[in-house]
């Protein structure tokens, strides 16, 4: 038989008060550890604990609050804290706030959390006709067609042909593409005529320009074809991209759809950019946050498969200007990004000698 023992509620406010002190204690603890002790000795120290990577939240822990003291947030819950740490630039607001205020409660925070949320931006999904196999190929499946007459001409086709209904799929969209593009050429017929006399009349050319034919070449200059209705943007895609962090944050990796779309989007918008802006591009886009950009490359994908072993370099020459570009991402593309730039140093080096 099991005994629950219910806490009365200021019990309850007490426990998770001392939870939070806790948690605010050991994480100034370690990371003061982390500075004193050498990289050796502090990961001897968290395999003793029998700790692998749980270190680095409680020193996002510290990196919010080592401004306040322990006691001082006594009265936010232990979620709460957590919170603030793993998304502090979003909150750092909030954060600042806090510092003015001399009695800090659950309900203070909150409110203040509520006012720096932005609303979600709900965007109906596109109609997509693609579908994804379990070993991740993907492939098209037009829907149903609702039209009777398209059904018999396409079986017609196939019957008389002898072809799949995918290949004369595949073969009408390629004849509406060239015709989209003018790639087709409407050639005359050319017919035997005998004893017919073409009388040809000279046209003055003040008449051309009253027909407006003055200077074809110059008209076609000015068609625009396909003009973009829709532009993304550095502000619009990164709000997308928070948006999709909260919910992944909330409900999971699995229960979010449409990452990778979103993923794809962002390195194509980068991909446009000039070369030379392609990494502050990223950096804007993330607001140089480092699970903004992790979810950027995890979820890069096969497609970007060459973009994301390019990444390197595109962050070694924003170092090479700036410096703190080092500061944000995380150990692996810092350390391929500084061996690129050694070994560009050591090659102007070489040059000068030479």
């Amino acid at each position: 038989m099991t005994v629950v023992t219910l806490l009365p509620n200021t019990d309850c406010a007490n426990s998770l008060g001392e939870a939070t002190v806790n948690i605010l204690e050991n994480a100034f603890y370690l990371a003061k550890q982390k500075l004193e002790l050498s990289r050796k000795a502090y990961k001897k120290l968290i395999k003793q604990w029998g700790w692998e990577n749980e270190d680095k939240k409680y020193l996002k822990v510290n990196q919010t609050f080592k401004k306040f003291s322990p006691q001082d947030l006594a009265q936010v819950e232990p979620a709460t804290i957590f919170c603030l740490a793993n998304q502090n630039k979003k909150y750092a607001p909030v954060i600042e706030k806090l510092l003015d205020i001399s009695h800090i409660t659950q309900q203070t925070v909150r409110e203040l959390m509520k006012q720096q949320r932005k609303p979600k931006l709900f965007f109906p999904e596109k109609p997509t006709i693609w579908r994804q196999t379990r070993d991740g190929r993907r492939y098209c499946q037009v829907p149903p067609i609702h039209d009777q007459e398209t059904g018999v001409i396409l079986q017609r086709m196939m019957d008389s042909e002898g072809k799949s209904a995918q290949q004369i799929v595949a073969e009408s969209l390629a004849l509406r593409k060239a015709l989209q593009e003018e790639c087709l050429v409407e050639v005359p017929v050319m017919e035997e005529t005998e004893n017919i006399e073409v009388e040809t009349q000279e046209v003055e050319v003040s008449e051309s320009k009253h027909l407006g034919i003055d200077n074809p070449q110059t008209e076609s200059d000015k068609v625009i074809v396909n003009p973009t209705t829709t532009q993304e943007t550095i502000e619009f895609l990164s709000n997308e991209l928070f948006v999709l962090i909260e919910n992944i944050d909330n409900f999971g990796k699995k229960e979010v759809k449409g990452t990778e779309e979103l993923i794809a989007r962002i390195i194509d918008f980068c991909n446009i950019q000039p070369i030379e802006e392609q990494w502050n591009t990223l950096a804007s886009i993330t607001y140089k946050d480092i699970n903004a950009l992790a979810i950027v490359i995890e979820n890069s994908g096969t497609y970007h498969k060459e973009w994301l072993l390019n990444l390197p370099r595109l962050l070694a020459d924003a170092v090479l200007e700036n410096p703190e570009e080092l500061e944000w991402v995380d150990k692996q593309l810092r350390s391929e990004a500084l061996s690129l730039i050694s070994k560009i140093t050591a090659f102007s080096a070489i040059s000068k000698n030479i």
